[in-house]
């Protein structure tokens, strides 16, 4: 464990330059980000009516949204079939290695430690110690089984939505604009403004966790890591334990 700690590995250099080459079509990439801005308005307006008022409620939100996720997954992998690429782009070489999966594990932690760093201080400058809460979800799930599908549906998060975002929607920018800087700022934006129902300041907090974990993506060549922090950054905070 010291030796990796000392020397972890380091990014695959194969995959250090994001392909120039479209994943899918033009008018993919143009519905994609219509769907989001679409999300958006649902979630806003679904919002103005309060968080669910019973424990089923609640469930049927978070099942709701853990399909939604896994449709946004198809949708990106059906684009990208039509146009002859894989999905399977987005996660590099293998991973199951004690070595890869070691390097991704640190990158997580390092990532996740980054990203409350980032939190903390944006929470004081922005909201003044006030409580920002999200007015969709309750903050913390309750009973067993709420718990159980929080659990789910940050799992389903962390994977579909770094598919989507840092995987699909940073490299067909990158590949769209030629450029690097605009694809991670480009997908964080997005990324944001798919919970703008949360508030500006929720708002900005998550298009800079975007950039980290773009910038993340783009240095590793694999969204490995970003899922593994995604994930559990989610469940962290659903079961309010940062």
């Amino acid at each position: 464990m010291n030796s990796i700690a000392a020397n972890p590995p380091g990014p695959p250099s194969t995959n250090s330059v994001p392909p120039r080459t479209l994943l899918a079509s033009r008018g993919h990439t143009l519905i994609f980000i219509a769907i989001c801005l679409a999300v958006t308005a649902v979630s806003a307006l679904y919002a103005n009516h309060g968080a669910p008022a019973s424990s089923g409620q609640i469930l049927q939100v978070y099942l709701w949204l853990i399909g939604l996720e896994w449709l946004w997954v198809r949708f990106v992998y059906k684009g990208m079939q039509a146009h002859g690429r894989s999905m399977r782009e987005f996660f590099g070489r293998p991973w199951f290695t004690p070595r890869q999966l070691a390097g991704d594990l640190l990158y997580a932690v390092l990532a996740l430690g980054f990203s409350y760093a980032l939190f903390v201080g944006a929470h004081h400058l922005l909201s003044h110690g006030e409580t920002v809460s999200n007015p969709l979800l309750p903050a913390v799930p309750s009973g067993v089984a709420g718990i159980f599908v929080w659990i789910g549906l940050s799992l389903s998060a962390g994977i579909c939505e770094e598919i989507v975002f840092r995987g699909y929607l940073q490299r067909q920018l990158a590949a769209l604009s030629g450029s690097t800087s605009v694809a991670i700022v480009g997908q964080a934006i997005l990324f944001g403004a798919g919970h703008g129902y949360q508030g500006v300041g929720a708002v900005i907090n998550i298009v800079v966790y975007g950039l980290a974990i773009g910038v993340l993506a783009q240095w590793r060549g694999n969204i490995r890591a970003g899922i593994l922090a995604h994930a559990a950054w989610d469940i962290l905070e659903g079961l309010g334990l940062i």
